[in-house]
């Protein structure tokens, strides 16, 4: 195959709707903008001076009229003789967001409305020799859904109709439902509403000689006790011809950094027209298996296919796969109706440690290869394990996917359906949604990181039949399943066919008699915690304790970004906790809850904080909530995953995230990095016994002596004895348990400080505001450079809470409390001794 980019030299126009074809585009048009593809079209109407980033200030809302206009993407080309002469010439658009139709050399060659699968067309018979025109008219898609669509749905479908802050109304559309786009772009509670169009993935004229391979499909069929690995693979080589029978060999080959692995060949396979499905297994002597991060490494096998059929040579892209079976684990605890919810890996039982990923910008084809790379490192250093993709966003880049899997990251993939219902009734929305999905399945399938599909978010949690015929109106039938039969039974049949290796769930939540049971399936923990209308719920830490869940796939709480992302957001202008743009960059669900923590945790007047201060208590309720929570969940024995809502931004704003949009750190990150240690101590009170659990994430067993016992906050009493840790590879278990002793809550805490691997841990207890804390923590410093880095070890002969190294740096650990006695050593990345300062609470 020979490949032609047609990425570049592209100039843009806008037109009213009723412009329907490119000569009157041309007539009409006012202004050009030469850009190149992938673009949004606000990018180079950003880079003209036409409008401003829509992510900062209140800016969104002046570039709303983009939804309101077709938008012209017009390039020339040239093809040779020789292009002409080959046997399919196919035009390539990976992603079109949203409704397009494209012309070639003024003849308009094909339609489509979703930017969740490719376009795809055969164009020799439009092409000429020497120059062409290619002409893609684009537009949201929202303008084509009537009143009436959407009343088809009985208006079932949420959407912020006010934002609760400003009265804005920007956000939330209803009509989002009918069209295959980013559902996020109309305004989300944790996000602008920037409805993207454009062409948004990359373009190209792909030549084929006689053959084309279609499909290549490797999965492990088995781990074998001898070390060795035996691979499926299935192969779809089109032959172009509609008449004639073709001879072809092809070679499929597995490698090794460099070493050749294995080699499978088909000889003299005769092809008939159209598909031609090839099939094989494939030992690997000696595999190295791949892993989630933690749980050891992630080796990955170079795949080469190629074919040659009448002396013409194609290949398929290589392909980079992980030795890895991966398998849901849903059988019964023996309790009632209860069943595990687990993820096994290569037969091991993984504990999912993550968050929801989310498009990492408004306007999401800006997002750079680097800031993906930043992404998916600063979840490495945070110890997660998993992403969920949440389904109201998109099927992220190819480069995201590669990142994951050499990472260890796995994926609970969701399809791209999200708090709504759909017309499903209706046979053309069913056909795209069953194209789009078999086209992502084919696509990502191969990628190791994927552990699971699903399909959807929330919808079922929503829309659950016995309560949505009062609240929304809904009446199911097996003719009218409002977006069910997607998930049910169109996603099963195609993940049956594309990838049946792959564990799939119907939704997020799901599982049970309703969805979201605690005894089946996953949860997202909201109405117990955040979401509750008892203002004290919501702040409180030990609701954490109580839950019984099976996987924990969505909770969340809100804190503030940094001061020097605040900035940036605003643009230059004052910073005012009354204005309207820091009431816009608030979450919806916001609701005065930090306030209302920073009251609670710390004897502080709250609203009268200054803005550095007010940064700072709400940082550490967000990492105190986000960080207790985590270490609740994972100590639960019968729970397999604890997944927060959510991991990264769209913009910056007052929100649910540990890493912000301009990729900085929020102070939640370290208590969400401590609590996803891969060796982790936690202690909890259960029915008046004290339980200490070692979690040992590793694939190596762990001994270390400890000193158990309790320590007062001044460090004048420590009644301590010794304790033996002894934590297997891959496990979670209890190291002590005893009845609760009889101690002052208020002047010291029960610990457990072991000489070295784990960190030390306390049974919390009360309020911090409660706590009889030492006026002067007397945190004792020493700091060092180490080449490009300094240590900072600080000390404290009392209890030293919130310690933290000032400033805009990435620390190795921060934000953290000292037991008396003991010391800390931390890595600043990047940091010039001299420019570093220690602090710490000091109780007023």
């Amino acid at each position: 195959m020979k490949k032609i980019s047609l990425n570049s030299g592209w100039k843009l126009c806008d037109t009213g709707f009723s412009v329907k074809y490119p000569a009157e585009a041309v007539k009409y048009a006012q202004n050009w903008y030469p850009c190149q593809v992938p673009c949004d079209v606000r990018m180079p109407l950003m880079e003209h001076g036409v409008i401003r980033d829509p992510v900062l200030a209140c800016y969104a809302y002046d570039s709303e009229w983009i939804e309101q206009r077709a938008w012209w993407y017009f390039k020339s080309f040239s093809c040779s003789r020789e292009d002409l002469d080959a046997e399919a010439v196919e035009l390539a658009a990976e992603a079109i967001d949203t409704r397009c139709d494209v012309f070639l050399n003024g003849i308009l060659i094909g339609s489509q409305a979703n930017v969740h699968r490719a376009f795809q067309k055969d164009v020799k018979e439009y092409l000429t020799e020497g120059e062409n025109c290619l002409a893609i008219r684009v537009t949201t898609g929202l303008e084509e859904v009537t009143e009436a669509d959407v009343g088809d749905l009985h208006y079932a479908v949420c959407h912020e109709t006010l934002h609760n802050r400003c009265g804005d109304t920007h956000r939330g559309d209803m009509r989002r439902a009918f069209v295959r786009r980013p559902q996020y772009t109309i305004g989300w509670d944790w996000g602008p509403r920037v409805v993207t169009c454009g062409i948004v993935g990359e373009v190209s004229l792909n030549i084929y000689e006689k053959i084309a391979i279609r499909e290549l499909r490797v999965s492990t069929a088995e781990i074998r006790p001898d070390g060795s690995a035996l691979l499926s693979v299935m192969v779809n080589i089109e032959n172009l011809s509609l008449f004639a029978t073709r001879d072809c060999d092809a070679r499929l080959t597995v490698k090794y950094r460099g070493r050749l692995c294995g080699q499978l060949e088909w000889k003299r396979e005769l092809l008939t027209g159209g598909y031609n499905y090839l099939e094989g297994t494939l030992e690997i002597p000696d595999a190295k298996l791949w892993w989630p991060n933690g749980y050891g490494e992630q080796p990955l096998y170079d795949v080469s296919l190629t074919a040659v059929c009448e002396g013409k040579e194609t290949s398929f892209p290589m392909q980079q796969i992980g030795i890895r079976t991966v398998r849901l684990d849903l059988s019964p605890t023996g309790k009632g109706t209860e069943r595990i919810f687990a993820i096994l890996v290569n037969g091991v039982r993984i504990f999912c440690k993550g968050g929801d990923w989310i498009p990492a910008d408004s306007i999401y084809a800006r997002v750079s290869r680097e800031k993906y790379a930043r992404l998916v490192e600063e979840a490495v250093c945070a110890n997660f394990n998993t992403f969920r993709i949440w389904g109201g966003g998109l099927y992220e880049k190819e480069y995201f996917y590669q990142l994951c899997d050499q990472k260890g990251i796995l994926l609970w993939q969701d399809f791209m359906f999200a708090c709504s219902t759909y017309p499903d009734h209706r046979e053309e929305f069913a056909e795209e949604c069953r194209r789009e999905l078999d086209y992502q399945t084919k696509r990502l399938r191969n990628h190791p990181c994927i552990a699971l599909f699903c399909g959807n978010n929330e919808n079922q949690e929503i829309f659950y039949a016995d309560e949505s015929q009062d609240s929304w109106g809904l009446h199911y039938t097996r003719n009218r399943q409002y977006g069910m039969a997607v998930s049910n039974q169109i996603a099963k049949t195609v993940m049956h066919q594309n990838c049946p290796d792959i564990p799939y769930w119907n939704s997020s939540p799901y599982g049970g008699q309703k969805p979201a049971s605690e005894g089946i399936g996953d949860v997202h923990h909201w109405g117990a915690a955040m979401m509750n209308p008892d203002m004290e719920k919501r702040i409180d830490p030990f609701v954490y304790d109580r839950l019984g869940a099976k996987f924990v796939s969505e909770y969340g709480y809100i804190g503030p970004c940094s001061l020097e992302t605040i900035r940036e957001y605003f643009d230059g202008q004052p910073i005012d906790r009354d204005s309207e743009i820091w009431k816009l960059h608030n979450n919806n669900f916001e609701k005065d809850t930090v306030l209302a923590g920073i009251r609670k945790h710390y004897p502080l007047d709250a609203a009268a904080l200054s803005l550095e201060d007010y940064i700072l208590y709400a940082g550490a309720v967000h990492g105190l909530i986000l960080g207790y929570s985590l270490e609740a969940i994972r100590f639960k024995e019968q729970c397999h995953g604890a997944l927060f809502w959510m991991y990264n931004d769209t913009w910056g704003e007052v929100g649910w995230t540990i890493v912000d949009y301009y990729l900085r750190r929020k102070i939640g990150f370290y208590g969400v990095k401590r609590a996803f240690s891969p060796l982790k101590l936690s202690m909890r009170a259960v029915d008046g016994q004290l339980l200490v659990q070692a979690c040992n994430d590793t694939p190596k067993a762990v001994s270390v002596k400890a000193q158990f016992g309790y320590l007062s906050f001044d460090g004048t009493e420590a009644r301590m004895q010794p304790l033996e840790i002894q934590a297997p590879a891959r496990s979670r278990q209890y190291v002590y348990e005893g009845p609760l002793p009889d101690y002052n809550a208020k002047a010291g805490r029960l610990a457990v400080i072991p000489e070295g691997l784990f960190e030390p841990c306390v049974l919390r207890a009360g309020d911090l505001k409660d706590w009889n804390l030492p006026s002067d923590p007397q945190i004792r410093v020493e700091i060092r450079q180490e080449g490009e880095n300094a240590a900072v070890t600080v000390s404290s002969p009392v209890y030293a809470h919130l310690v933290r190294v000032q400033g805009d740096f990435r620390c190795s650990d921060n934000y953290f409390d000292l037991l008396p006695g003991q010391s800390k050593t931390v890595t600043v990345y990047g940091a010039e001794a001299s420019g570093i300062s220690v602090r710490a609470y000091q109780p007023q």
